[in-house]
């Protein structure tokens, strides 16, 4: 018996974050632990968004073109597994980068035609998207701190082991989505799709959220690191990442009434206010108490931000571009913004203190509220917007 589109849409998130749950945290301090150094990190890291800024809006145009969300998915999920699998058997610096390149094009077509397909369930009567969406995040908890404990009693080369049976995992959920229609596409879609990017609202909107994510830059390749280094254990770690993924599942949540009463815009603004209040307290203090602190605003300048941004991309792309407008976000987000924030914190890990990254990170999160501010104050926008 088929699953429900909701619980399927369900389920492949849940797979989706596990793989994440253990590659964010802790594939860095696997790559250090082989040998790697801070820049060959860095650059590591930089791949992954760097091929998730080119491939996911050629996969969202060929989906809203042939209506092959499912197939595509499906692919890009089975080529991920293949290609990750040779980290199996090297340790080179230029055959991980290779294994990285292979494995993030595949992977990053997946997830946008995914959130694509949540937010026409979500519209068509179905459980809001923060229902769906929230499975990813509980899973995202549960494998941070159970392949946090592993890593502690066996050390990080079971890392690699882990991640291809979770990808495994996520490969199978891929053939459980629902069956996509084909669909009417008008002969100039491409052309409009492209005046629509082009305008000043549309680009920066876009700008702002990758500016948001470029914030994330040094918390994403460093933030472990960075601790072990403030003699933090790795299940203290698995801790703080789970704790501000628990802060994130609270927020996932509470979202409907939030945007219901403040709008997208403005809720994005606010949440990239706090981002800067979050990376201005890393870069200030390691102590316990701040960390923990920083960790819970991890419900804002993420899951808050991506939640009402997803929104406000669905309303602005329309019903024709849904899988290209969810692509082209993902694309500037977490493709150039993260290369951005990855490949900057890269360069700049062996020259200077990683409590500078960290404050540089909250002046780029207020450049970012500069810019959604300014996309709220022209006469297109407006409260539910």
């Amino acid at each position: 018996m088929p699953l429900s589109p909701p619980l399927a849409l369900s389920l492949f998130y849940l797979t989706a974050f596990a793989v994440m749950g253990a590659y964010l945290p802790y594939f860095n301090l696997y790559l250090e632990g082989i040998g790697q150094s801070g820049l060959q990190i860095g650059l590591l890291s930089a791949l992954l968004p760097l091929c998730g800024a080119l491939a996911p809006t050629a996969g969202g145009m060929l989906a809203d073109r042939h209506g092959r969300r499912r197939d595509l998915v499906i692919l890009s999920s089975f080529l991920a597994l293949l290609a990750f699998a040779f980290l199996l058997v090297t340790r080179h610096f230029a055959w991980i980068a290779l294994v990285v390149v292979v494995y993030s094009l595949a992977r990053a077509l997946a997830l946008p035609l995914v959130e694509a397909s949540a937010m026409e369930i979500a519209e068509a009567g179905g459980p809001h998207y923060g229902r769906m969406r929230v499975w990813g995040s509980v899973a995202f908890i549960l494998t941070s701190l159970v392949v946090g404990r592993l890593i502690g009693a066996w050390g990080e080369r079971l890392l690699i082991g882990t991640l291809l049976i979770l990808l495994a995992l996520n490969a199978l959920a891929a053939f459980l989505l629902p069956r996509d229609a084909p669909r009417a596409v008008a002969s100039r879609a491409a052309g409009a799709l492209l005046r629509l990017v082009a305008t000043p609202r549309t680009a920066l909107f876009l700008a702002a959220c990758m500016l948001s994510q470029a914030s994330h830059g040094p918390y994403y390749v460093f933030y472990s690191i960075h601790l072990e280094k403030a003699g933090y254990g790795v299940p203290a770690i698995g801790l703080l990442w789970a704790l501000a993924v628990g802060c994130e599942v609270v927020a996932i949540l509470r979202m409907p009434a939030l945007l219901a009463r403040l709008g997208t815009l403005p809720t994005m603004t606010l949440c990239l206010l706090l981002a800067a209040l979050r990376w201005g307290i890393c870069a200030m203090s390691v102590a316990p108490w701040a960390m923990a602190l920083a960790q819970t605003l991890h419900a804002a300048s993420y899951a808050a931000f991506h939640v009402a941004a997803v929104t406000h991309t669905h309303r602005l792309f329309g019903a024709d571009h849904r899988a290209s407008g969810q692509a082209i976000y993902s694309s500037a987000t977490y493709g150039v913004g993260n290369v951005v924030g990855m490949l900057g914190s890269g360069l700049l890990y062996d020259r200077i203190a990683s409590s500078t990254l960290f404050a540089a990170a909250s002046w780029t999160a207020l450049a970012g509220a500069g810019l959604l501010f300014a996309v709220s104050r022209r006469p297109e926008g407006g409260r539910g917007v």
